[in-house]
């Protein structure tokens, strides 16, 4: 008898409060748990089901922040874009080599923070990598030449020592490799 209580009080309220608890971390926020005694176990139940409402607030907030940011800064980065798409088009005056490189970088980094902030699609599950083959000596050479003038403006001197050996192409996500290249320089 005293077995059968131990496993109706305690037992079954805990293993439905872990499994709540596990559906929370996996992210279903804001699931909320019946209370069903006035014990420690109420007490946990209610201490989860704030922890699951304000997780679900917090979550909510981050979304909005996101969307709202991101639609703030797809304007000016659509202007960037097409400004730099003008100035690289035939007979915008653009004559040096390393401004049409320039000019060239900027379009794409514009592009691509445009699609980083595309993040909500991290959020809902759309969130997809353009797999393609990839050029990584081209990828980390731009990122090279875009960093390399913002360390100069800061005094750094960035020394990169050209390879000639024959490295294959990739697949992988190119925007994701450049991001990759531009974390190690920012790090280090």
């Amino acid at each position: 008898v005293s077995g059968r209580y131990f496993v109706k009080s305690i037992l079954v309220p805990v293993q439905e409060l872990t499994a709540t608890a596990k559906r929370i971390s996996a992210g279903s926020y804001g699931v909320q748990i019946p209370r069903k005694s006035d014990d420690e176990i109420g007490k946990l139940t209610d201490t989860i089901n704030e922890m699951s409402e304000k997780i679900s607030r917090a979550e909510k907030m981050q979304s909005e922040f996101v969307s709202s940011v991101s639609h703030e800064l797809r304007t000016p980065l659509t202007a960037i874009s097409g400004w730099s798409e003008t100035l690289l088009s035939a007979g915008a005056g653009v004559d040096s080599a390393e401004a049409r490189r320039g000019l060239s970088i900027i379009q794409r980094e514009a592009a691509r923070l445009t699609e980083l902030l595309e993040f909500t699609r991290l959020q809902d599950g759309r969130f997809t990598l353009n797999v393609v083959p990839c050029d990584l000596r081209t990828e980390f050479e731009d990122t090279v030449f875009m960093y390399g003038s913002r360390l100069r403006q800061e005094g750094i001197v960035l020394d990169y020592l050209e390879n000639d050996d024959d490295i294959p192409e990739i697949p992988c996500d190119p925007a994701r490799m450049k991001q990759v290249f531009l974390n190690i320089l920012d790090n280090a």
